[in-house]
């Protein structure tokens, strides 16, 4: 991933957690998923390699309300 495609994902995430709550959070071994709900109805998933999610994020995307739900629910 370049420099620059890394500085776009991360500004949009400060603004996406400036005004979305986060709803779950699930860490296994080094990765962390996230899920993001903000008041306009939309979820976002963010997969990264900390458990803060500061540092190298590998995937954010827009998901459906029912793709959130089934993230949560489900228990392997």
């Amino acid at each position: 991933m370049n420099m620059e495609m890394n500085k776009n994902i991360s500004y949009r995430l400060s603004r996406i957690r400036k005004r979305a709550k986060r709803i779950f959070k699930i860490t296994y071994e080094d990765l962390t998923a996230q899920i993001f709900y903000d008041p306009r109805n939309t979820f976002q998933l963010q997969l990264c390699r900390d458990a803060q999610c500061r540092e190298e994020i590998l995937l954010t995307k827009e998901i459906t309300r029912a793709q959130a739900f089934h993230i949560m629910n489900t228990r392997n």
